[in-house]
């Protein structure tokens, strides 16, 4: 199982593309949000903003290379600018991840639906020590002309 976590948290290490861009009506591509399955729609790259318990958060999600191994990313907490890595799957509205501070171990878990334009649903250490609610939206972006 550790062999597991550490080759999820290695593979974090890849880079990141540029955040999707989202009309104001919050489509992707022309295609409303609630018609794209939810495998689909990190197919490109999400900016998420919200809160993790009481603190303000900006989280970036999309497909590994190999859209069958699932969804990795990062978000960072405000006011600060180290980068918390994220591995994890989907199914259907169903998000679980696992996050990483140093690359190697796990740090906490995701685990939440993504329904409409809204994540939401339970972070806690991997011990279950500490659990705290998370509601992130996902950010319409502009194209830049």
């Amino acid at each position: 199982m550790m062999a597991g976590k550490v080759a999820v948290a290695l593979t974090l290490l890849a880079g990141f593309a540029a955040a999707p861009v989202l009309a104001d009506n919050g489509s992707i591509a022309g295609a409303p949000l609630t018609a794209i399955a939810a495998q689909d729609r990190f197919a490109t790259p999400l900016t998420l903003r919200g809160t993790l318990g009481d603190t303000q958060i900006e989280m970036h999600l999309r497909q590994k290379p190999d859209p069958s191994e699932g969804i990795q990313g990062s978000y960072v907490i405000a006011g600060q600018s180290a980068k918390i890595l994220l591995a994890g799957e989907t199914d259907n509205a169903d998000i679980l991840m696992e996050e990483s501070v140093n690359g190697k171990d796990v740090s906490g878990e995701w685990a939440g639906k993504l329904v409409g334009n809204t994540f939401s649903g339970t972070w806690s250490t991997t011990d279950d020590a500490v659990t705290k609610p998370f509601a992130l939206t996902i950010q319409a972006t502009r194209a830049v002309k």
